[in-house]
């Protein structure tokens, strides 16, 4: 009997050493799931000469969307069935535009030093705001979140540590810019992204997630974060698809497009289907 008894004791020893925890890899909590394929554009079309700058993009119609180019105070609509533009919408003056968003109506179109133009298609004028952006901050990139009715406005370089890497954002209903949040060169380098490659180029609001997609040209790269600033995905762009990043935008259902410039060849919107 005593025997046995310790042969059994023997036995459940053995058994229990074989069970191992779960692993770190087991008990995390699953990864970011990411609803593009980067690399596999549904489709890529090649922009006209007046657009070779193209430096923003912005969902505006169904088929149509609203290009900018950085030389030229005047908006591009683009139909992407018929793969051309059916109109040029001059809005007057001059500046280094960098972004443009359809509102409700309204063309805001983002100059690099933080000024807004804004203007309603077929009107005889428009308006201009003064964001009152910090001195010597160059912004590039401009997109619309409708859960808080506000611009967001990505800084590409700021003029000092509480401007530098930040997002600002402008409230439609209070005419008022408060700053978001700031990046952090630490969020950045646990991420695996060298922070001095972080410049936004272009900044989208995802219709479904609400989670905002900021556009890298300099990194040639593509971050997810949300509202608080937590970076949630981050994937580098193919150099030869996307030669120089600059716009981004979604369509109500989801799917994603992306200008660049063509650096020495055409520009192009490439589109990428939402797999939901």
């Amino acid at each position: 009997m005593r025997v046995l008894a310790l042969a059994l004791l023997l036995m459940g020893c053995g058994s229990s050493s074989t069970t191992q925890p779960p692993s770190e890899a087991q008990s995390k909590v699953p990864a970011y799931s990411f609803a593009y394929q980067l690399d596999q554009p549904a489709s890529v079309v090649k922009l006209p000469k007046k657009l070779d700058e193209i430096s923003g993009l912005s969902y505006y119609k169904p088929n149509q969307l609203l290009c900018i180019q950085d030389e030229a105070a005047a908006v591009y609509v683009y139909d992407t069935r018929a793969g051309t533009v059916i109109e040029d919408i001059d809005f007057g003056g001059y500046g280094d535009f960098e972004g443009v968003e359809y509102v409700k109506g309204e063309v805001y179109a983002l100059e690099s030093n933080g000024m807004l133009s804004h203007f309603r298609p077929g009107a005889v004028k428009g308006g201009h705001v003064k964001t009152g952006m910090p001195a010597k901050t160059e912004v590039e990139g401009l997109g619309y979140d409708p859960t808080a009715n506000q611009l967001l406005i990505a800084v590409k370089k700021g003029s000092t540590a509480g401007s530098d890497k930040a997002i600002y954002t402008y409230d439609l209903t209070r005419k008022t810019v408060y700053k978001a949040l700031n990046i952090s060169d630490v969020q950045l380098t646990e991420a695996g992204i060298d922070p001095d490659s972080y410049k936004p180029s272009g900044i989208a609001v995802h219709p479904t997630t609400g989670d905002w997609y900021v556009l890298t040209s300099a990194g040639h790269r593509l971050l997810v974060i949300n509202r608080q600033g937590k970076i949630l995905y981050s994937e580098r762009l193919d150099e030869k698809l996307l030669r120089q990043p600059e716009g981004i935008c979604f369509t109500p259902n989801g799917d994603l497009y992306i200008a660049s410039e063509g650096k020495g060849r055409k520009a192009v919107i490439l589109t990428f289907t939402y797999k939901k």
